[in-house]
């Protein structure tokens, strides 16, 4: 089990400019506020509850 929260994790490296490809993925009125590197990808936080 140690071994699967190992990669079940998040590692924030630093903020990012927002990847343009994520609009299109947000419903209608959700808003992309803030981006973060990771080690391999990029996490989008946006203003949907």
């Amino acid at each position: 089990m140690a071994e699967t929260s190992l990669i079940l994790s998040w590692t924030f490296i630093s903020e990012c400019p927002i990847p343009q490809d994520v609009q299109e993925l947000l419903v209608e009125g959700e808003q992309a506020v803030a981006a973060y590197k990771t080690i391999r990808d990029s996490a989008v936080f946006t203003n949907n509850v």
